[in-house]
């Protein structure tokens, strides 16, 4: 995915805009990738769904199989539309403005809950039932999904997004997997292995992964867009200056120097062409490796989160989902029917998603994640069995440490952060510095009005 929507606009600007939208722009949303799937049972109501194409399309076959199989239990008829995540924000205004289309929406990544929150019906009873099975829900979610004491959305998952690295060439250049710990002892691996031809390899561009890895690594340094309070604009301190400082010796000494034109895919195909030493990144990209070269999969490992002088214990930024109903759905009952029995078969839904979908409920964690037998033994603990503990405090969302409002998710949509990172890079020194936190400041006072 690349080139994700950008909305240079201001919460009240962006309402007033996708007043105007209308049917026409949900249905060219759907000509750009919807592939619907639906089974009737001559029922009278009718359940419809929306929600990104998933990276494991074995995930999307189970769950298409289990809204036709719960339309056939419930007499009602089914449907499901899966579209790319970069299209999900403008069908998501479209049906606001034409006051119709689906029922129940997944939202992905660019979580809108705090833009559409007097749009969407109040969800607590869905998140008490998944908490009296599950236990409570992890921070991650909470944030995300209840906005100003409201349940607004059911928090469904979130995807680790963490260090993969090549355990041989680790090796080959002295260092020991299980002691590479901070961001610096990463840029010490990247700079060795970049000497070799075997760079480390982060995106600096418009693409999810760069708003991904480049806040863990700010965060990591203390550094943030905003302060706590949500609004404040905060780049021009020590804490960002070190944090643009490390991203100049980075990408000078350990990054490949293409990462300006990546997309989402093109980690993943740098590790899996044999040439990355590490990417950081979703576990789909070590997944996609192991069906198609087994020998290239045998030497990488999941990491845990990437620990930095304000982080001992690392931190990262997961890519999260959540589920949401419109308030004017005429379904609102069975659409919250359909979100319990998905509760009930939670762990066939994770082993569907290759253990990509990690819990959102904190009881989850008590057993091992890992009882399927594709993932069970030696080898799930030395490629998996890092995720058990990769939540918590380990993890934050974009916003922080404010909350993850709408003007957070302009920062984030427009890509601000891996735009400072490379306006850094491209001028050495100090004087890059000054001109990525001018930049930031000028952009973020624009969204943080």
């Amino acid at each position: 995915m690349s080139d994700v929507w950008r909305w240079p606009v201001s919460r009240r600007q962006f309402l007033a805009g996708a007043a105007s939208v209308g049917l026409g722009a949900a249905a060219a949303a759907c000509d750009r990738g919807a592939a619907p799937t639906s089974r009737s049972t001559g029922g009278k109501k009718t359940l419809r769904i929306l929600q990104r194409t998933h990276f494991v399309p074995s995930y999307d076959a189970w769950i298409d199989d289990f809204v036709g199989d719960f339309g056939e239990r419930h007499g009602v008829r089914t449907t499901i539309d899966h579209i790319a995540t970069e299209d999900l924000a403008s069908r998501m205004a479209a049906e606001i403005a034409a006051r119709g289309g689906h029922d129940l929406i997944e939202m992905s990544d660019q979580i809108l809950t705090y833009l559409y929150e007097t749009k969407l019906v109040d969800m607590g009873d869905v998140v008490e039932y998944a908490q009296k099975k599950y236990g409570p829900v992890e921070p991650v979610g909470k944030q995300l999904a209840h906005v100003n004491g409201r349940w607004v959305g059911f928090p469904n998952y979130y995807t680790a997004i963490q260090p993969q690295i090549r355990t041989d060439l680790f090796q080959k250049y002295g260092f020991d997997p299980a002691q590479v710990r901070t961001w610096q002892d990463y840029m010490a691996v990247g700079a060795a292995a970049k000497k070799d031809g075997h760079a480390a390899g982060l995106a600096i561009s418009h693409c999810n992964d760069a708003n991904h890895n480049w806040r863990a690594i700010m965060w990591a340094f203390g550094a943030s867009e905003v302060k706590a309070d949500g609004g404040t604009v905060n780049v021009d301190t020590t804490a960002m200056r070190e944090f643009l400082k490390f991203a100049q010796d980075f990408y000078s000494t350990a990054n490949t120097p293409d990462v300006f034109a990546w997309d989402n895919a093109s980690d993943n195909k740098w590790l899996g062409s044999g040439t990355g030493v590490f990417i950081h990144d979703a576990i789909s990209s070590m997944r996609s490796i192991q069906g198609q070269n087994p020998d290239l999969y045998a030497k990488l490992n999941l990491r845990p989160p990437v620990a930095g002088p304000a982080a001992p214990d690392g931190v990262a930024m997961p890519q999260s989902n959540v589920y949401v109903i419109w308030k004017f759905s005429r379904n609102q009952d069975i659409a919250k029917e359909f979100l319990r029995d998905y509760i009930d078969s939670w762990l066939a839904s994770f082993q569907a998603s290759r253990v990509y979908n990690m819990p959102m409920y904190a009881n989850l964690y008590d057993k091992p994640l890992f009882t399927d037998p594709a993932y069970a033994g030696k080898d799930a603990e030395r490629q998996y069995g890092i995720l058990q503990s990769f939540r918590g405090r380990l993890l934050h969302t974009f916003g922080h440490p404010g909350e993850p409002n709408y003007a957070a998710n302009q920062v984030l949509g427009n890509f601000v952060l891996p735009d400072m990172v490379a306006t850094a890079v491209r001028q050495p020194g100090s004087a890059g510095i000054q001109a990525a936190i001018d930049f930031a400041k000028a952009k973020l006072k624009f969204y943080y009005l």
